[in-house]
């Protein structure tokens, strides 16, 4: 029997009997009373038999036996049916405990799995079992949530199964096939019936629930013959895309109003659509002709490219997600009436979402800060996620300065990727853009749960935590067996692994301390005395000048900005007179970088030098401050004294003014000197250039990064508008650097912004710049009655300028835990304020009718963005993260199974075929097999993306000298070496034999 004789048997057996059995059915409810009553939100006018289900079940068994065939998929599949009609049938009568539905569904999820019939992505046995039972629990209940008018969910079944009989028509998965025939002539057969007016019979949760499992099924099956399991998730999606669109719907509406999602109502997408059609039945087919258009393409998504796929599954979120917004674009209403419930549990789990991502933020350092992507595309694909979800349930109303930030942060993102049209190297454009993406929806998912000043100091607190927890560890290590591996050349680079980003973090730390100072309760002020010296000795260890700008520039702008800065002054100078007693201790470090005998010793002396000048600046602060609080109940004493302060201060900057004018000869004279040892790129510590002022490096002109500025700003130059695109700086550094030092960005997050993005990139990192000062400024505003703002204040202005001020001279910008908490004092600065601080929101009858409804149209359009900007990042990151996951998956299998590597970089290049170290897999586990020529087409369709790489060039040389073409390979070497001269040498020298580098590089 043909498969066509098959379908058309199973479907006309199925919609034959369920026909002739739904009569009966109507007969059986009759005589035992079995009804729905048309009670509460249910819509239907007269009693209505149950049983439908029980037709359907009976035709849908007798047909799949019938034709189906494959007794190892058709028994488990019947057994499971069968089953949940029972259940089903039984809820109807009784109304059974939801956790009990569950606990079946969950079971007959196992069991299916053991059939083979559930998911297979390859991922280990525990990650199928879980993701098939998930998908039958969400599929069997969202057609039972579905089933909420007249024939709706019938049709739904109808169009969803021949979805994906047809993906199995196509694939030539003939059980699959015949199967969802005779799912859809079951259904065809009980519609006349179920969609009558008014309609004679319903589906029942005894219909609802056999007919989602065996749609779940089916789906899995049939997206499952998809070459890429992730291509086989995204294919499933899209065959059942309207319910679970209803599903999502009435989740998110439900939430957002108190409302629990197990309750019946009448917010479903049919209850809304029928609002604008003119009956159930035009309802019913409607849905059913936008699933069917979501089944045809899945179907060509099956069959097509990746991109394809991506695509089509992004653009279904995109106007799912936007659907989402209009359909429930009203505002909640928020009282002091409202159910105490409510609020508190919200409460509960935004602190405890700002918890995590305040501590994981303050020990990122002991993961190299998320630097590999590895580590952020998926954290930053779950912050995207939790984003999205928080921004439909709480939208918060952003303010000016907020939405200032959070436009130039995202925008960032947007503009990165479409760089990507115009860069030489689409990948690094894409890595750019994606981080960038990560970053603004971490700050808008903060701006969401951050309401108010606790919750603020809830996330700062989180962060010093984590921050703490590290400062602790390296004293430990200080003073621990070996504290010479905490160094690199004689200055602190552990646990974060990049030395100036070290000596960032700890002067970040500093300003939460310091925003304790001028607290009322002595030993609390103290304590922050102490902290704020402790950090400050870490991040003088790290002998970094770029941290040391980020001292004086947050310094600055806290001087500037946050008002009542007297005990603030007071307990800073007690802060630098501590650090400085412990300078000595602390720079005596650096002076024995060549000397490894000798550093463990003066490691040990500066951890000793820190903890003790921490003890006496914390005592010598608490002493002050306990004096002053009892000086405040004597006036006159305390005028007198407040004015002595004074003078003594005024009197310090006259004495340092004129010790200034004394010295400016010599002053001007070192400043000449390290202007030349800056310019002409002269290592610190020189002598030939001076480059080193005393014995510290701090106040050296010395390095490279006149080289790494000169050459971005020739680069704007060139293309000052749309820029060279995000992460190909690398290029033009390499044909123009004067120094052999291998860097692929400018080490400046504002001329890498505009050599890689141009005016319009600079204009948007800008313009968060400004969102984040304008929020400061208005805050400020605020400050002079609220020592807690003040605080807030003090401590979000000094993290920022400090992570500003660095990542200016510095690229703390492309490290996202540092980055993070600079967000996180972003945050605190321009968190959303309405007249209520944000807390709760007036009611729509209490303003003017216009006026709502223009901010409920703004409010819609803005959130709408948002969450399209964060629809594409989620596609952009699922894209990266999938391919990486292939890509490391293929590395690791390189050594022992070459063909599994090739096969799992095939994956990853049908994912991202723009990944020039994808290519490398796959021509090295080629070249296992001695499949030179096929290596080199891999390596040749790397360089068509990426021609500048050196890397590719290099590849190319060894398998030419693998193949015995030493004059191509010759050429290849040539190339590379011209791109990178100094680190293709070394790699040849370390990799290849003499006699090979004799006869192909003779200059190596």
């Amino acid at each position: 029997m043909t498969l066509a004789v098959r379908l058309a048997i199973g479907f006309a057996l199925g919609a034959t009997i369920s026909f002739v059995a739904t009569p009966y059915a109507i007969r059986l409810a009759g005589r035992l009373k079995f009804f729905d009553l048309p009670v509460g939100y249910k819509g239907h006018a007269r009693p209505t038999p149950y049983l439908g289900g029980v037709a359907v079940v009976v035709a849908l068994g007798v047909a799949i036996a019938a034709t189906a065939a494959s007794w190892g998929k058709t028994a488990p599949l019947l057994a499971s049916v069968l089953t949940l009609c029972v259940v089903g049938t039984i809820d109807d009568r009784r109304s059974l405990s939801p956790l009990l539905r569950v606990v079946v569904e969950l079971g007959l999820g196992v069991l299916i799995w053991r059939g083979g019939l559930g998911w297979h992505l390859h991922a280990g046995a525990a990650v199928d079992i879980v993701l098939t039972c998930a998908w039958v629990v969400g599929v069997v209940n969202a057609f039972n949530l579905f089933d909420n008018m007249d024939g709706a969910a019938t049709t739904m079944a109808l169009v969803v199964a021949g979805g994906a009989g047809l993906v199995g028509v196509v694939r030539g998965e003939e059980w699959v096939a015949a199967s969802a025939a005779c799912v859809c002539g079951s259904c065809a057969g009980f519609m006349p019936r179920n969609m009558a007016v008014p309609a004679r019979i319903f589906l029942g949760d005894g219909g609802s629930m056999p007919l989602g499992f065996a749609v779940s099924v089916l789906v899995t099956t049939a997206a499952g013959t998809s070459t890429t399991t992730w291509r086989s998730l995204l294919v499933g999606i899209l065959l059942i895309g309207i319910p679970v669109f209803d599903t999502s719907l009435v989740i998110v509406s439900r939430r957002r109003r108190g409302i629990s999602v197990l309750q019946g109502g009448r917010d479903h997408l049919t209850h809304r659509a029928l609002r604008h059609l003119p009956n159930p039945r035009a309802v019913a087919l409607l849905l059913g002709a936008l699933q069917a258009a979501l089944s045809v393409v899945a179907v060509l998504a099956s069959r097509g490219e990746a991109a394809l796929v991506v695509i089509a599954a992004s653009a279904y979120l995109l106007i799912a997600g936007a659907a989402i917004v209009v359909l429930d674009a009203r505002r909640v209403e928020e009282t002091v009436v409202d159910p105490p419930t409510l609020p508190l549990r919200l409460s509960k789990r935004a602190l405890a979402c700002l918890l995590i991502l305040g501590l994981g933020s303050g020990l990122s350092p002991f993961f190299f800060t998320y630097f590999d992507a590895g580590v952020w595309v998926p954290v930053g694909l779950g912050v995207t996620l939790l984003c999205s979800i928080a921004l439909v349930l709480r939208p918060p109303p952003l303010a000016a300065p907020g939405a200032l930030a959070v436009a130039g942060v995202l925008g960032l993102g947007v503009w990165s990727l479409l760089s990507a049209t115009w860069a030489e190297s689409v990948e690094t454009a894409v890595v750019g853009g994606n981080r960038w993406l990560v970053y603004g929806a971490l700050l808008t998912l903060m701006l969401t749960l951050v309401s108010h000043e606790r919750r603020a100091v809830a996330l700062f607190g989180a962060v010093a935590l984590g921050v703490l927890a590290v400062g602790v560890s390296v004293l430990a290590r200080l003073l621990g067996s070996d504290p010479a591996s905490l160094f690199l050349s004689g200055r602190l680079n552990a646990p974060l692994g990049y030395i100036n980003g070290e000596g960032c973090l700890f002067a970040m730390a500093m300003w939460p301390c310091a925003a304790l100072l001028g607290h009322s309760r002595a030993l609390i002020a103290g304590a922050g005395a102490a902290g704020a010296t402790l950090f400050a000795c870490l991040a003088m260890l790290s002998e970094s000048r770029g941290t040391a700008l980020a001292v004086i520039g947050s310094l600055l702008a806290v001087l500037v900005l946050v008002p009542g800065r007297r005990p603030l002054v007071w307990g800073l100078l007690v802060v630098g007179a501590a650090v400085a007693l412990a300078g000595p201790a602390l720079l005596h470090v650096y002076d024995h970088r060549l000397q490894p005998a000798r550093l463990n010793g003066d490691a040990h002396a500066a951890g000793r030098a820190a903890i003790v000048a921490a003890l006496v600046s914390g005592a010598a602060w608490t002493l002050m401050r306990t004096g002053w609080a009892r000086l405040e109940a004597r006036p006159r004493v305390a005028t007198r004294l407040r004015a002595s302060g004074v003078a003594a201060l005024a009197l310090a900057v006259l004495a340092v003014a004129a010790v200034g004018a004394a010295s400016a000869d010599r002053v001007s004279r070192d400043v000449s000197t390290q202007w030349r040892a800056f310019v002409h790129l002269s290592e610190p510590g020189e002598s030939s250039h001076a480059a080193s002022a005393g014995r510290t490096r701090l106040l050296s002109g010395g390095g490279n990064r006149y080289d790494y500025w000169r050459i971005a700003w020739h680069v704007f130059t060139g293309h000052p508008l749309e820029g060279i695109g995000a992460g190909n700086y690398a290029r033009p550094y390499y044909e123009r650097r004067a120094t052999m030092e291998d860097v692929d960005q400018p080490h400046s997050v504002w001329l890498q912004t505009l050599a890689e993005l141009g005016i319009v990139g600079f204009g948007l990192l800008l313009t968060f710049v400004v969102g984040v000062a304008w929020g400061a400024w208005r805050m400020r505003a605020r400050v002079p009655n609220a020592p807690l703002r003040q605080g807030l204040l003090c401590a979000g202005v000094g993290v920022f300028t400090a992570w500003l001020v660095q990542a200016s001279v510095d690229w703390m910008a492309l490290l996202p835990g540092l980055t993070a908490i600079a967000l996180a004092a972003a945050t605190v600065l321009i968190w959303p304020r309405t007249a209520a601080e944000g807390t709760r929101f007036k009611t729509e009858a209490a303003l003017d009718a216009p006026l709502m409804a223009g901010r409920r149209v703004a409010g819609a359009a803005t959130l709408g963005a948002l969450l399209v900007t964060l629809i594409a990042a989620g596609a952009s990151l699922s894209r990266a993260g999938l391919a990486q996951l292939y890509r490391s998956r293929a590395q690791r299998e390189l050594a022992h199974d070459p063909r599994a590597a090739l096969d799992d970089a095939n994956r990853s290049l049908s994912i991202d075929a723009d990944a020039s170290a994808t290519y490398y897999v796959k021509a090295a586990a080629l070249a296992r097999y001695d499949q030179a020529a096929p290596a080199e087409a891999a390596l040749r369709a790397s360089l068509v993306r990426e021609p500048g790489n050196f890397v590719t060039w290099a590849l190319l040389g060894d398998i030419s000298v693998r193949r015995g073409d030493l004059g191509r390979a010759r050429v290849d070497y040539a190339r590379a070496h011209l791109l990178n001269p100094r680190d293709v040498a070394l790699a040849l020298l370390a990799s290849r034999p003499g006699e090979v580098l004799a006869t192909a590089r003779p200059d190596a």
